[in-house]
């Protein structure tokens, strides 16, 4: 019996050697609390003690045997866990809390479990026989911004720009949507996120405001015309459509020929809400007088892709329109002008171009550099509305022209085809969404069919929403490569409304 009795205690002190190692003062005093007061009796007491129960105590003690760098998963404030990930190893382990648990945010101030943010980089101290987490901690060391908005992705290389620092996006970054995990895929450029990393590597990324859907039923009156979502979705309406906008409450503008109907709409993050336009008052045709002052004065403009003469004043329907301004030697303006009053005036100076021109025998050959020039920039700025959401146009006037008037005609347009796609000696490349089935498939907010489905395979960063009655909608960015060869997305199941 006595054997016994030494083993036991033994084994105690051993522990509280390896605790002090790790310099954990509090685990020491806890061990030496239990065997203070070693008479006989007291000796008992700790043999009489389970050794599973005795550890479990201690380990509700804020002790620790391991410390780690990790990103925060999950919380389940119920079941009293939370999930982390190694940022090293990517490794996953969850662990449990009490109210001897501490929490910290990086500046020592105190947070309540609630306040500890998934997606944010801590270092996190538990003790690992028992699973139990006896500190967390936001990681001073660690990179943090928050509530970003203007920021740009690169899924193909898997990078992330915000202001003037790019950074590396991890393999296995953890993505947090209203305390869901999600796939980076599913982040949108409109949505608000704050990110965590260390160096140059994101590690976490939390969507604090994300994006909901826009319906328009009978649309018919306006279609070719403009929506406008609070400014920041901004496109030609077609039959229908599905628009990805950004969570909130927004003023949401539909214009056609000088009228137009106005409405505040709010967005629930990852919700359908559909406008009616054939319960609207639509406002009586209207035209403003716009006068423009232009610098150089030689600058052309053009309103919806028509040339219009600005040695007067010029009578512009009401609503949403595209204006283009060139001028030999200077760069192109390209944005959208609102008319809403009778009368108003528009002053642009163009900057001059940086570009150098150097003299060539021949006028032809500045013609051709001239048309590689202006190939080019329409390359880049399409690549730019595709990544930022604005829309700035720098093709010739004749081929606005023709779009505009392909687009009058056509009830709706497919994205795909306002760009050359990829060709090679066997025919057009494809991307194809094979999965989940039966899924209503939209691109850009414009309908394509029913999955599987497919389009012309096109460069550029696209964002394709899957719709199904009775489901949550989703919608995933593409960003699409030049390389000579289909491509296939699959898509987990779209997840089932509760009814």
């Amino acid at each position: 019996m006595r054997r016994g009795k030494v083993r036991y205690i033994t084994a105690v002190i051993s522990a509280a050697a390896a605790l002090a190692l790790t310099g954990c003062a509090q685990s020491v005093s806890s061990f030496t609390a239990l065997l203070s007061g070693a008479d006989p009796a007291g000796a008992e007491a700790v043999q009489d003690t389970e050794p599973a129960a005795a550890v479990d105590e201690l380990s509700r003690s804020g002790i620790y045997d391991s410390e780690d760098a990790a990103v925060v998963v999950r919380k389940d404030l119920e079941a009293g866990t939370v999930q982390f990930q190694n940022i090293s190893t990517s490794r996953r382990y969850t662990l449990s809390y009490d109210g001897t648990t501490t929490v910290y945010d990086r500046n020592d101030q105190a947070l309540s479990m609630e306040q500890l943010r998934e997606g944010s980089v801590v270092t996190a101290r538990f003790y690992k026989p028992r699973k139990a987490l006896a500190y967390v901690k936001e990681n001073p060391n660690c990179i943090s911004y928050n509530n970003v908005r203007n920021y740009s992705m690169d899924l193909r290389k898997g990078t992330i720009a915000i202001g003037d620092e790019l950074f590396n996006i991890s393999a296995h970054v953890v993505v947090v949507s209203d305390g869901r995990e999600t796939d980076m895929m599913e982040v949108n450029q409109m949505d608000v996120i704050s990110v965590w990393g260390y160096k140059n590597m994101i590690y976490g990324i939390n969507i604090e405001k994300g994006h909901g859907y826009l319906r328009l039923q009978n649309e018919d009156y306006f279609v070719n015309g403009w929506i406008d979502v609070g400014d920041s979705v901004i496109r030609k309406v077609a039959q229908d459509m599905l628009l990805v906008v950004p969570e909130g409450t927004h003023t949401v503008t539909v214009s056609n020929k000088g009228s137009s109907a106005t409405q505040e709409i709010t967005f629930a993050r990852n919700e359908e809400m559909a406008w009616d336009l054939g319960d609207v008052e639509i406002t009586v045709v209207q035209k403003g007088t716009v006068i423009f002052t232009l610098t150089p004065a030689t600058a052309k403009v053009f309103i919806d892709g028509r040339e219009v003469n600005v040695s007067k004043p010029v009578e512009i329907e009401y609503g949403l329109h595209q204006m283009r301004i060139t001028a030999d030697g200077y760069d192109t303006v390209a944005q959208y002008i609102r008319v809403a009053e009778p009368s108003a005036s528009v002053a642009v100076e163009l900057e001059k171009s940086e570009e150098e021109t150097t003299e060539t025998p021949s006028g032809k050959d500045d013609d051709d550099k001239s048309d590689s020039r202006q190939d080019d920039d329409e390359d880049e700025e399409e690549e730019e509305e595709k990544t930022t959401g604005k829309k700035y146009q720098s093709k010739s006037p004749e081929e606005d022209d023709d779009e505009d008037e392909e687009e009058e005609e056509e009830e709706s347009s497919d994205k795909s085809d306002e760009k050359s796609p990829v060709v090679s000696s066997t025919g057009r490349y494809k991307v194809y969404i094979d999965a989940p089935d039966g899924a209503e498939a939209y691109l850009d907010g414009s309908y394509i069919g029913v999955t599987p489905v497919s389009f012309n395979k096109v460069p550029g960063s696209y964002v394709v929403t899957l719709r199904k009655s009775g489901y949550q909608t989703r919608s995933y960015t593409l960003q699409i490569d030049e390389e000579e060869k289909d491509i296939n997305y699959s898509f987990t199941d779209l997840i089932k409304l509760d009814e």
